[in-house]
């Protein structure tokens, strides 16, 4: 086992609670000499570690002052180590609403442009997705963040594939979790089926009412696991040549 330097059990332990809301904005860091006390550390330790929570936006370190809890608009919630210690339901839907807006754009300039190659490693994607199963929901989740990745960079364009990347590591939770949700793989296979069918077919239109499809099942998922969610992003319901296969 990796032995983690003291001050990022300090980082991880204000990210976690900072993320369930034990302390807001505002609020007021203990001293360096009573974190010091707190955590059986060094000042090197307490300073690395606060200039890490400052530097990811989530206190503000003011010199005489202390430290305080900085503004929820400030805050990196893409931030690795944030994602790693939240459960925050908030982040997943807006996540979610994210995903029902941005991976339909992406899948429709896809199929304008992607190539041969791009579309043959889609289609290994959706095979190794099925083969996959839900026998292992973390390589599950590991092929299908593989996929959504390859699609972006059939787009062609660096910034979407830039945009895409920065929220991909929100969703390895989510989709850890409803791996599990009976028939939930079978319905991901058969979507993700659908989107490389359209792409390969230079279908626009058809690849983004798949992707809007896929989010709606993404979005029932995450409701039958558990998480509160906002209303979905409307979608025609509709796909050229397929039918939804039946929730279980």
């Amino acid at each position: 086992m990796v032995r983690r330097k003291r001050s990022e059990v300090l980082v991880d332990d204000y990210l976690r609670r900072i993320a369930a809301r034990e302390l807001v904005e505002g609020d007021t860091l203990p001293t360096e000499s009573e974190l010091c006390r707190l955590y059986g550390v060094g000042r090197s330790a307490v300073r690395e570690a606060l200039q890490a929570l400052a530097a990811k936006g989530f206190v503000k370190v003011r010199q005489g002052s202390g430290c305080t809890v900085a503004p929820r608009v400030e805050w990196n919630q893409l931030d690795p180590a944030y994602l790693r210690v939240s459960h925050n339901g908030d982040l997943l839907s807006h996540l979610v609403e994210a995903r029902e807006i941005l991976e339909p754009a992406i899948a429709a300039i896809a199929a304008y442009r992607a190539s041969p190659v791009h579309v043959q490693r889609l289609r290994e994607l959706a095979e190794e997705l099925e083969q996959v199963g839900g026998a292992d929901p973390g390589r599950h989740a590991a092929v299908d963040m593989a996929f959504h990745e390859a699609l972006a960079r059939a787009t062609g364009n660096p910034v979407l594939v830039s945009i895409h990347a920065s929220i991909a590591g929100l969703g390895r939770r989510s989709r850890v979790a409803t791996a599990a949700v009976p028939g939930a793989v079978e319905r991901a296979v058969f979507w993700h089926r659908h989107v490389v069918d359209a792409v390969a077919g230079g279908d626009p239109d058809a690849v983004r009412d798949a992707m809007r499809m896929h989010m709606r099942q993404v979005r029932t998922e995450i409701h039958r696991v558990g998480a509160a969610m906002p209303d979905q992003v409307p979608s025609s319901g509709k796909v050229k040549g397929a039918q939804c296969p039946p929730t279980r």
